[in-house]
């Protein structure tokens, strides 16, 4: 069973937009999901992040929502193919994600990126990420 999938992508000048359908009661992350994830993508909890708690991801990623686990892993996929040697330059990468129907579990990321089927390749492999780490 897929908790979190890609419904729309959306691929515009320098950025993805992407419509995610998350299932009824796995809107948000938790301590164990996000020990399963850290433990594959150590490096989530330094993304730098704007909320309440603190200025990394690492302030929330145990109990923020899927979309916004979704935006951190989608951004640390392209990092690691830019220091492979897959993209060429240096580049900040950025993203924001807000819920469009929360009790329905619809929500929007957007990505930017400097190669658009880099950015695909790490919005599929994000989903399979978090979908395989998901404890039934």
């Amino acid at each position: 069973m897929e908790v979190i999938r890609a419904s729309r992508i959306c691929v515009r000048p320098r950025r993805i937009e992407a419509n995610i359908d998350v299932a009824a009661g796995f809107r948000t992350t938790t301590p164990e999901l996000a020990a399963r994830i850290c433990a594959r993508f150590p490096n989530l909890v330094h993304h730098a992040c704007v909320n309440d708690e603190g200025p990394t991801f690492g302030a929330v990623i145990d109990h923020t929502p899927l979309p916004h686990l979704l935006e951190h892993l989608v951004i640390d996929l392209q990092v690691v193919a830019e220091k492979s040697g897959t993209l060429s330059q240096s580049f900040t990468y950025v993203g924001t994600t807000q819920w469009l129907d929360e009790q329905r579990g619809l929500a929007r990321v957007e990505v930017n990126f400097t190669d658009d089927l880099v950015a695909l390749r790490a919005f599929k492999d994000a989903l399979c990420a978090i979908n395989e780490a998901v404890v039934l």
